[in-house]
């Protein structure tokens, strides 16, 4: 987890009114597939865990916390291709 930057980088794009109707179908695919992805990464790092140091699944959820959230949505994120986003925002 050392290749986590302390700095963020954040883009603000105001979108047109009325624009919501359009981009939800989008946005439900996108949220979806992010759902997915999170919850397999989940799944792997907590079987890892387990296997590397016999811990417990209580002991794993005791030891899980936002940073290591945070980490796992950077992990999923790097997921998420080019042509899938393309995918979805031609379904508009």
């Amino acid at each position: 987890m050392d290749d986590v930057k302390s700095e963020l980088e954040v883009k603000i794009v105001f979108l047109p009114s009325n624009t919501t109707s359009l981009l939800q179908p989008m946005d439900q695919g996108v949220i979806a597939a992010f759902k997915a992805y999170y919850l397999r990464q989940s799944l792997q790092e907590m079987i890892r865990q387990m296997d590397t140091f016999g811990a417990s699944l209580k002991e794993y959820r005791k030891d899980y916390n936002i940073l290591k959230a945070i980490y796992n949505i950077k992990m999923i994120w790097e997921e998420v291709t080019v042509s899938y986003m393309k995918g979805e925002w031609h379904k508009i």
